[in-house]
């Protein structure tokens, strides 16, 4: 797919162009927060972990023949997760953006996504106008929340996704997606849950009741993740909806740090949307703290998630 306007060309990243398409987007938000770009999030990748996932929902966008920025999409079956979206600050204000937005969604709506939700900056009345152009509408205000790992913290039975034998594999992300249907229909984390242990950039944990999957987790980490160095990012987090999920859930946090202080990570990273209030405060509960404030944007304008589902969390970035 190539879409040409005003000498702009919009064509699929190459692996070739990752690491400038990286460099593009840790320069513009250095720019947006004020940072000095030439350290910030050097400890960290947003680009490769999803292009290695599906190639197919990364684009780029060329003046001539340099590249000057990039928008990527993430598919968890019928929801889709937009970004994210970047361009040089020396383009800004040409419309770049607005031209890298279309294939994403488009690739997203493809592959079977019924909702499209993403996180972006709240004080921005600009990014938000954009993306209200493409039909998205903010919800909720999302905190990006932090906590030191404590090496002393023990759980009980889990199974981490790395530990389970090819041949059993199957079985358990089968399990794992009758748990997500539940959390939302057509929900569907396996393919991310993959490729993070495939190319190293991460690992999933399982709690189970008997056969059931009663909550899972998929945690990112490492210089190919977009944790940030010594910290393990929850990417996503769900136990079974229900009237009694909040020791799962509990559980489940804690099989996620014991999985970070194995990998001699220092702390664990989870976003939490504040629609979802009970997951909210038991993390504020748990001496998590707010690093960063965002907001998620949604089309259809409505919760991603079934009503029952109070215990999940999820970086839409």
């Amino acid at each position: 797919m190539e879409q040409v306007s005003q000498c702009i060309s919009i064509r699929p990243l190459d692996e070739g162009d990752l690491p400038e398409a990286g460099a593009i987007l840790r320069l513009a938000f250095a720019t947006q927060f004020g940072m000095p770009p030439d350290t910030f999030w050097m400890d960290r990748d947003f680009v490769t972990g999803r292009w290695v996932t599906d190639p197919s929902l990364a684009f780029g966008a060329w003046i001539e023949d340099r590249l000057v920025g990039s928008s990527l999409g993430t598919s968890w079956g019928s929801l889709g997760v937009f970004g994210p979206i970047s361009t040089h600050p020396d383009t800004w204000n040409r419309g770049i953006a607005r031209l890298l937005i279309p294939p994403v969604l488009e690739r997203l709506n493809a592959l079977g996504a019924r909702h499209l939700a993403f996180f972006t900056i709240a004080e921005s009345t600009k990014h938000i106008a954009l993306y209200q152009r493409f039909g998205f509408w903010p919800r909720f205000l999302t905190a990006i929340m932090t906590r030191p790992v404590d090496p002393n913290e023990t759980v009980g039975e889990s199974v981490r996704y790395s530990a389970i034998a090819d041949a059993d594999q199957v079985n358990w992300l089968n399990a794992c997606r009758v748990l997500t249907t539940e959390v939302r229909d057509g929900l569907d984390l396996t393919t991310e849950i993959c490729s993070a242990h495939t190319h190293g950039h991460g690992d999933s944990v399982f709690l189970t009741d008997g056969s059931r999957v009663e909550a899972v987790a998929l945690c990112e980490y490492g210089p190919k993740s977009p944790a940030g160095a010594g910290s393990c990012l929850i990417r996503f987090a769900a136990a079974h909806p229900g009237s009694d999920t909040e020791r799962p859930f509990d559980r489940l946090l804690t099989a996620c740090e014991t999985l970070a202080a194995d990998q001699g990570l220092k702390q664990i990273v989870a976003c939490v949307n504040a629609s979802r209030p009970k997951a909210y405060r038991h993390l504020l509960a748990l001496g998590f703290r707010a690093q960063r404030n965002g907001v998620t944007m949604h089309r259809p304008n409505e919760d991603a998630y079934n009503q029952t589902a109070a215990f999940v969390l999820d970086d839409l970035r």
